[in-house]
């Protein structure tokens, strides 16, 4: 149902090469040194065997509860796509599928990141709530992901 779909997108310019952006994005148990604290996000952790590529699983722990996703798509350098699912007692109430497509850019590298959350039963009664926190999130990743990389706090 598309009037269940909450959608996102920006980009940002990043003072560095798409190799070093892909490999800080890729390294899901690295989220915890990057990645702002003022959010939901607790922390990531890898429910399958390393290296991370397209098939690897794990846990986002966040305020909300766990996400349980996997890595649907890992291009280096170019692209990287997730799935998560939010359940509570075996019931699904949203699916997450983030994703990044980078784009070099002389010496930097422009980052296109879209992310579509799909509300299930219940959960579509949060919408707005869930839509103000969707762009919050995606938001301060995308700056916390510049700042960690340039030191600069601010998104394009």
């Amino acid at each position: 149902m598309a009037g269940s779909v909450i959608r996102f997108e920006a980009q940002t310019v990043i003072r560095r090469p798409a190799s070093e952006v892909f490999e800080r994005l890729a390294d899901l148990p690295g989220y915890r040194q990057w990645m702002h604290r003022d959010g939901v996000f607790g922390g990531t952790e890898l429910t399958s065997a390393l290296p991370v590529r397209a098939g690897t699983t794990y846990v986002d722990r966040t305020r909300m509860g766990r996400f349980v996703g996997e890595v649907t798509e890992h291009v280096p350098s170019t692209r990287l796509a997730f799935s998560e699912t939010f359940s509570i007692f075996g019931h699904s109430l949203t699916q997450a599928r983030p994703r990044y497509l980078l784009e070099v850019d002389g010496d930097s590298t422009v980052v296109h990141h879209t992310a579509e959350a799909e509300l299930y039963g219940v959960a579509r009664a949060f919408k707005p709530v869930a839509a103000r926190i969707v762009t919050r999130e995606r938001s301060h990743t995308l700056a916390s992901l510049k700042r960690s990389l340039e030191g600069s706090p601010d998104i394009d």
